[in-house]
């Protein structure tokens, strides 16, 4: 029993302790533990442990806290030298950022004077390059003392050593003529004055060769603080190959390359300077006549040394008051300079037709030319350069048309018949644009039948009096021949086409054919398309030339003519009797029949004459080609043409040229009803 209450009483002692360890020591290691795991330096430095000054771990608790406020302490301050840290490393960071800017300024600026270096080297060796290359010095010139200093190079262009420094006006008599030192010294002065920006002049000297040079001579001046000039810089360069350039250029600018005669440009300058300079003179124009005929016979070589030798011997006439230029062509200007007598002018012009009564002679052909001139006076006649050349141009072709190789001075009424022949060429071109043009029909009569066998195709002006024989040589003289002719030739189709639509018997239409459109390359391809458009046969067109057309490049116009008659076309011989060599022409050209020229039934047609004609005929249909009379005017005419075999008959013995619509009227008559048989 005892035992039980002893070991009841050690259980109770043993709860006893443990109670009293709980409240002791194991509740206040809780409460401290968990006051330490609420520390937090971090986020929270004033955290402290709760004290209780009953508690078992009071004084663990009291040092805990103690350790706190020196921890506190020294993070303050740790934090306060970590600001001031930072605030050093900052103003190291700012610092070592301009130090690395700075070096790195540095190093762009010694990289921009290593470049700037390299550049003036590079300008240094270009400068001693241009200055050797281009033959120049350098030279400064002292406004105080007047010395010259030549810095690089004078002596490569005189041809000796200089003095480095020297007086100018000693270096000017050194090398330098008068004339030449004067100009340049004045150059100087105005450049001083400032009435120029710089200096630039053109000088010769000699050098100690004896040549000749040209120096291009260029400054500029450096001014003081006062704006007065303290130096003068510049460059001297010899320019003398470039004047020799100049000199060719000019040469071949102003000069004829085949006979060396001044050209064109040369000879307006010339004569313009002559009009100012001398006031009175006069211009003769040179035409060779039938030049063409040269090239065309015996070639275009030959005829340019016959150029060179007309070239040679008008040269051989110049004087001093002589002036000779080609002015293109075959055709050559003469000025006579500075004189007003007109016996002296007219014996210039009487030496010049004198070279031309000698035969030439190159490569062993002997050729004979003539030539026709025209000759204007200034001022009496114009001081207008222009009007001077067109005025000798007149007067020359005045010559041509009265029978060439002579002279002539001009008139004052050629200019009206110059504007005359404006006015015509502008109402031609107005009567093209406004269909002003009309075609009169002119019947062609069968001799033995008296029935009209065709027409011939007569141009007019519309509501104008300007007569065929006024417009058509303006026309053929400008050209617009060839843009007529189509307009002619499409006429006479059309109206071929018209008659056949109104059930007409078709008569072939003549129409008349330029010289001139042998130039009109495209001329046998619009023939064929107008009249394919027109639905009209090639045979009902005859094509009327002239043997004009064979004295220039034969070879060439026969072949055109035969490209016309392979397409059907009829060829017809105009003007019969009045060239150069009819009957030699009828056994070579293409031609289908001959028209006799009204002069020469006019002169042959009378008794005793009348065999001429008889033997025309003849011939003619010898050479199976059919003849027609024109100009046939009377009764006895006609007869005589009937009993000679004449084909056809044309002229105011039947009809006058007629409007399309007389024409119309008369298509079937027989004009043999209208002559009475007293007169047959």
């Amino acid at each position: 029993m005892l035992a039980i209450k002893s070991s009841i009483i050690a259980i109770i002692m043993i709860l006893l302790l443990l109670w009293v360890k709980n409240r002791n020591i194991i509740k206040p290691v809780n409460r401290l533990n968990k006051s330490i795991n609420g520390i937090d330096i971090e986020r929270h430095l004033g955290y402290r442990l709760p004290l209780t000054e009953s508690d078992t771990f009071f004084g663990v608790a009291s040092s805990i806290n103690n350790i706190l406020d020196k921890t506190s302490s020294y993070f303050y301050e740790l934090k306060e030298n970590q600001e001031k840290l930072q605030s050093s490393n900052e103003e190291i960071s700012a610092t070592y950022q301009q130090l690395a800017a700075s070096e790195e300024e540095l190093r762009a600026q010694y990289d921009e004077i290593q470049s700037y270096t390299e550049k003036l080297e590079s300008l240094r060796q270009k400068y001693e390059i241009a200055i050797e290359g281009t033959n120049s010095a350098v030279w400064e010139f002292d406004m105080e003392d007047e010395n010259i200093y030549f810095l690089e190079g004078f002596k490569n262009i005189i041809g000796r050593a200089t003095k480095e420094k020297e007086n100018i006006y000693t270096t000017l008599k050194k090398f330098l003529s008068l004339k030449d030192e004067e100009k340049l010294i004045k150059e100087i002065v105005k450049y001083i004055r400032g009435e120029k920006e710089e200096i630039h002049i053109q000088v010769k000297i000699t050098d100690i060769f004896g040549n000749l040079k040209w120096l291009l001579i260029r400054g500029k001046g450096i001014f003081d603080s006062n704006n007065d000039i303290k130096l003068i810089n510049g460059i001297v360069l010899d320019i003398t190959s470039m004047k020799g350039q100049e000199e060719y250029i000019s040469h071949i600018a102003y000069h004829d390359p085949l006979t060396g005669l001044p050209n064109r440009r040369k000879l307006m300058q010339k004569l313009e300077e002559d009009i100012v300079e001398s006031n009175y003179g006069a211009v003769m124009l040179l035409d060779l006549d039938n030049f063409k005929g040269i090239n065309d016979t015996l070639g275009h070589l030959y005829g340019d040394k016959v150029l060179k030798k007309i070239a040679e011997e008008l040269e051989n006439i110049k004087d001093e008051k002589v002036f000779v230029s080609r002015f293109g062509g075959d055709e050559f200007f003469i000025l006579v300079q500075g004189e007003k007598d007109i016996d002296v002018i007219e014996n210039y012009a009487k030496q010049i037709m004198n070279i031309f009564k000698n035969k030439i002679i190159i490569e062993g052909e002997e050729t004979y030319l003539s030539c026709s001139m025209g000759i204007t006076l200034y001022p009496f006649h114009s001081n207008e350069v222009s009007q001077l050349l067109m005025n000798a141009d007149m007067a020359m072709y005045k010559v041509k048309n009265l029978g060439k190789n002579n002279y002539m001075f001009f008139k004052e009424e050629m200019t009206e018949k110059l504007q005359e022949k404006m006015k015509i060429e502008g109402i031609l071109r107005n009567a093209l644009k406004k269909e002003e043009l009309k075609l009169l029909y002119q019947p062609q009569v069968c001799t033995f039948t008296g029935k009209i066998v065709g027409f011939e195709a007569l141009l007019r002006l519309k509501n104008k009096h300007i007569s065929p024989g006024q417009f058509i040589p303006v026309a053929e003289e400008t050209g617009l021949i060839v843009e007529i002719g189509r307009w002619v030739t499409k006429e006479s189709i059309n109206q071929i086409s018209k008659w056949k639509k109104k059930g007409l018997d078709i008569k072939p239409i003549s129409i008349n054919f330029s010289p001139k459109q042998l130039n009109d390359l495209n001329y046998i391809k619009f023939l064929e398309n107008t009249l394919k458009e027109a639905n009209v046969e090639a045979k009902y067109i005859e094509i009327e030339i002239t043997e004009s057309i064979f004295l220039e490049e034969k070879e060439k116009n026969i072949a055109f003519i035969n490209k016309l008659k392979s397409l059907g076309i009829q060829i017809l011989l105009d003007d019969f009797g009045t060239g150069y060599s009819s009957l030699n022409y009828l056994t070579f050209l293409p031609v289908d029949k001959i028209k006799l020229d009204k002069s020469l039934n006019d002169k042959f047609l009378e008794f005793e004459n009348v065999k001429v004609i008889d033997s025309l005929i003849f011939l003619a249909k010898s050479l199976n080609l059919e003849v027609i009379a024109e100009g046939i005017e009377d009764v006895v005419q006609y007869k005589r043409l009937k009993a000679a075999g004449c084909h056809y008959i044309q002229g105011y013995l039947f009809s006058k040229p007629l409007e399309v619509e007389d024409a119309e009227k008369i298509y079937d008559d027989n004009f043999l009803d209208k002559i009475s048989h007293d007169q047959l």
